[in-house]
């Protein structure tokens, strides 16, 4: 039930997944269990959860690491066993305090394992932070909308304490069940687990229905406008460039350059209104620096850009030769380059500062280097300067866009830093071809649109395989390209010139203080009645 809640689901159990795991924990913490067989009832439900939102590890070790089907098998389940420990840490915890502070009362027990759980899954080291509430933006519920209040993470807590007092509700529907079949007909009408069962489905109900309906009325408050500018995206779907360039291998950056400037030229003979042209992560497999450019590649490059008529912003390769890195070769960075229609480079290329681990550098490996032996795969890129805003000369404006590559779309820090430094739009060119079609597209696509909702700042995604799109600063989602499509598309995107910071922007996940202090307040509180843990 809890994995099939995350994307690419349908949020089926959104609203009651960890109710089976939180009730057995409460029966086990009933019967005075160990925290072992806690412990266990909750590494196997996080085991199975990972392996069912998080199977495309599998293709990523066959595609990116080459490795035998055996081993891939064996980094998945490896994966699986460590990925959501901290929901297994969160019972043996949550009863630790129940017993400790000797917590009466299912309802305020189930709080206690909800909130513990979103305040732990907040600081678990992790690739990406990841939770439930993208499932509201993945279906579009406008609840989504307060985001840019609490950001995903205050809506991820949401959805779990919602989930302890339904969990109470179906608790007491059961306790009414037992009620029933020990009472005679005359006592029936008396029993306080129907109007416990009432007060929870109805109270999570009306919050839902009303929290809803404010996030349609700020929908409406962040559709206003006053600027607008026409980007193109191009999704060329290349696919394994390791394999391509064995094939190509001397036409390998000729063929490349001709794939993306083709369906470019198609694009504006048919979108002519197009303003900025868009091309994703790593789409020009070679160096576009000023010492490389005098080389036949950058040259055709160079000199499309100008009969278009409009400023390109790639991904493509920057390279100091005259500075190593740790294992001898030149410090190469994953780069977005800015190009005017005029063939010359707006400002230094933005290089990518928030790497991915074991993709683009390998932990510790600048001390131990052998490990770059062990995991040959693994990349050794320099490290950017950190979010950055570029401003893009167009004939009527200045459009000042934030450049995000790949996965640093997924951390919120970044996109708050962006919009604190002026940025209009957010764009995020990305490489997923690597994971396969069926689930990691679908799940970084949405953790990317999310960034607009929280910042409220447009949010232009372009991708070599799948999923280009843009987003809205109101929530409004565009046009989606397909999964493993070539893919060409012109997009209005409407703007703020000076978009104001939204309250999630200025002060970041506020709430957790919020989550702490009820959860000290559930420890502390003395229900002088003594109800038994069931009540």
């Amino acid at each position: 039930m809890i994995g099939t809640s995350y994307i690419p689901f349908s949020g089926w159990f959104l609203l009651v997944c960890y109710a089976p795991l939180w009730l057995a924990t409460l029966e086990l913490q009933n019967e005075q269990a160990s925290y072992k067989k806690i412990f266990f009832i909750g590494w196997i439900s996080q085991f199975i959860l990972t392996l069912i939102g998080f199977n495309w590890i599998y293709y990523v070790a066959s595609e990116f690491g080459q490795l035998p089907w055996f081993i891939c098998v064996g980094a998945l389940f490896l994966f699986a066993a460590f990925m959501h420990l901290y929901i297994p840490i969160s019972l043996v915890l949550g009863v630790w305090l129940i017993r400790k502070f000797k917590v009466d009362g299912a309802l305020r027990s189930l709080l206690v394992f909800a909130i513990t759980l979103a305040l732990l899954e907040r600081i678990w080291p992790s690739i990406f932070e990841w939770n439930l509430a993208y499932t509201l933006l993945w279906i579009k519920l406008p609840l989504f909308q307060w985001a840019d209040t609490v950001g995903f993470w205050g809506l991820s807590t949401w959805i779990l304490v919602i989930q302890a007092i339904i969990s109470w509700g179906l608790l007491s529907l059961r306790n009414e069940s037992d009620h029933r079949q020990s009472s005679s007909a005359s006592s029936r009408n008396s029993s306080p687990s129907r109007l416990n069962s009432i007060v929870a489905f109805g109270s999570c109900f009306t919050f839902i229905l009303v929290m809803t309906g404010l996030g349609i009325l700020k929908q409406k408050q962040w559709a206003a406008t006053d600027q607008q500018v026409n980007f193109g995206l191009v999704q060329g779907h290349v696919g394994n460039q390791d394999k391509l360039l064995a094939e190509k291998q001397s036409q390998y950056h000729t063929y490349l350059l001709g794939l993306y400037a083709d369906m470019t030229e198609k694009l504006l003979a048919t979108h002519p209104e197009t303003e900025i042209v868009i091309w994703p992560e790593t789409a020009m497999p070679f160096p576009l620096d000023p010492a490389y450019q005098p080389r036949p590649a950058p040259q055709q490059l160079l000199q499309r850009v100008i009969a278009w008529n409009r400023p390109l912003i790639t991904g493509a390769y920057s390279i100091d030769p005259a500075r190593l890195d740790h294992l001898g070769y030149p410090l190469t960075s994953n780069s977005v380059f800015f190009i005017s229609e005029q063939g010359k480079m707006i400002g230094s290329p933005y290089n990518k500062s928030d790497l991915l681990v074991f993709g683009e550098y390998m932990p510790l490996g600048e001390h131990l280097q052998f490990l770059y032996q062990l995991f040959p795969f693994v990349g050794t890129y320099k490290r950017g300067d950190g979010p950055t805003v570029y401003e893009v000369p167009l004939k009527d404006k200045v459009v000042r866009i934030g450049a995000e590559i790949c996965y640093e779309s997924l951390n919120p820090g970044f996109s708050r830093n962006l919009a604190k430094k002026g940025s209009q739009i957010f764009f995020n060119v990305t490489n997923d071809s690597w994971f396969g079609w069926w689930a990691e597209p679908y799940q970084h696509g949405t953790m990317t649109l999310g960034r607009a909702i929280e910042i409220r700042r447009p949010l232009v995604r372009s991708t070599n395989s799948g999923v280009s799109s843009v987003i809205l600063a109101d929530g409004t989602q565009l046009t989606h390209s397909g999964i493993d499509v070539p893919f060409a598309y012109t997009y209005e995107v409407k703007y703020l010139e000076n978009p104001p910071l939204s309250f999630y922007t200025r002060f970041g996940h506020w709430d957790w203080l919020v989550w702490l202090l009820a959860l000290i307040g559930l420890l502390i509180y003395n229900d002088r009645k003594g109800s038994h843990v069931y009540n």
